[in-house]
């Protein structure tokens, strides 16, 4: 295995979800110039399928696994919530 990529692993898939959640909330990261627009869409799009991930994986992970997933789980759903809500698409009058 190549000593400069991580072992891929459930912690792994974790933490490339919470970044891909952060950059779309706007949070800047630190291999990039300049900070991306945020996109709470796509933001909560990210943070949700860190909720599928737990939901999916509940009763196969190890007690640190799950420990690390809850905590990133709710600092993620702690930063959603105070994300502006995406602009209304318009609705079409029935």
């Amino acid at each position: 295995m190549n000593p400069a990529m991580p072992e891929a692993s459930l912690t792994a898939l974790m933490h490339l979800l919470a970044e891909q959640a952060l950059l779309a909330m706007g949070v800047p990261h630190p291999m990039m110039k300049e900070v991306p627009p945020a996109n709470p869409a796509v933001a909560r799009f990210y943070v949700d399928l860190v909720g599928v991930l737990k939901e999916k994986t509940e009763g196969s992970r190890t007690a640190a696994e799950t420990a690390q997933l809850e905590e990133i789980l709710y600092q993620l759903r702690m930063r959603a919530m105070d994300l502006k809500p995406a602009a209304e698409t318009p609705t079409v009058p029935k």
